[in-house]
């Protein structure tokens, strides 16, 4: 497993997670079981400066998890399961160096919120101490991609939200059971390594973009077209510390013409860096990561199912 700590956040440096597939892995089948025959359950948000925060219960243990779309499938942090039994050893890899020590487990009983248990889900634990000490809080893993592989996301960060639901015949949301009825941006998405990979323009320039709720801002390569790089608007530098405790530069922008789906994002903002790393952990070449900066601009559907991203804008007026 290769962890990846990207320490971006607007101007200063704060982390979000991205973590590599098992190689040579399938996808596990994972049990889940929606209480009282629910067809939506509905979980509170909290949130550790741009990261999304739910709360979960690994067997009797209760705590704050990350919700990151950036990661394949369930990590706990060492510092609270360091005794689960052994299934295998791992090797953590950051940006800047490795961290030895990580292993595989099995969990017995998973529960989201309070209405949708799992069963028998395999994970990794490994040292999570860089987002409890960076965001000051308890963090006892993080969340996932593989645990919704048969269900659609809502997140409302205005309400403070989430909703997972359970899919029809079709592969689709009740109508009934919809957050929005109109998106006012939709667009398909490859799903690929248990990442999710989007097919968008910076500057008409074809960009792929992973859709990444652990990613505090967006990112862009270094090595984009020098088209793309023209519309950048410097605001500040900053650097990244990763697993080995050196740090590499970073230059935070303002740019336009951002197209995702139908719809034209303006007055964007990114983080440009070396995104080789993540290219390596995904296992395909990353143009862009959409964060945090662009994800709060709206309520997200993600249809995993489907392999559709909706979006309902909050305010047109902040986007074109």
């Amino acid at each position: 497993m290769l962890l990846t700590l990207l320490l971006a956040n607007r101007a200063s440096a704060k982390p979000a997670i991205m973590i590599e597939r098992r190689a040579g892995s399938a996808a596990p089948i994972i049990e889940s079981i929606f209480a009282d025959n629910l067809k939506t359950v509905t979980i509170p948000i909290k949130r550790a400066g741009n990261l999304i925060i739910v709360e979960a219960q690994v067997d009797s243990v209760v705590g704050n998890f990350v919700l990151d779309t950036g990661a394949p499938y369930l990590v706990l942090n060492a510092t609270y399961f360091r005794d689960m039994p052994h299934v295998g050893d791992q090797e953590a890899t950051g940006v800047n160096g490795t961290s030895a020590g990580t292993f595989r487990t099995q969990v017995d009983n998973f529960l989201l919120g309070l209405d949708l248990t799992y069963k028998k889900i395999p994970a990794d634990v490994c040292d999570l101490s860089t987002i409890e000490n960076t965001k000051k809080i308890k963090v006892l893993g993080i969340i996932g991609t593989q645990l919704f592989r048969k269900m659609a996301i809502t997140v409302d960060l205005f309400h403070n939200v989430i909703y997972i639901h359970k899919l029809d015949s079709k592969g689709d949301i009740p109508t009934e059971q919809r957050a929005f009825q109109a998106p006012d941006m939709r667009t398909s998405f490859k799903y690929m390594n248990d990442v999710i990979f989007i097919k968008g323009t910076i500057a008409d320039k074809t960009t792929w973009f992973v859709f990444d709720t652990g990613a505090e801002s967006n990112l862009l390569s270094k090595d984009c077209p020098k088209a793309v790089m023209g519309l950048m608007q410097p605001i500040n530098k900053s650097a990244i510390v990763g697993v080995g405790g050196t740090g590499k530069a970073l230059v935070y922008a303002n740019f336009d013409q951002m197209v995702i789906g139908n719809y034209l994002f303006r007055n964007n903002r990114i983080l440009i860096t070396d995104l080789s790393h993540l290219g390596s952990a995904y296992g395909f070449s990353v143009d862009a990561v959409l964060g945090y900066d662009f994800f709060t601009r709206g309520i997200f559907t993600i249809n995993f199912v489907k392999k559709e991203l909706e979006m309902y804008i909050y305010n047109h007026s902040l986007t074109q």
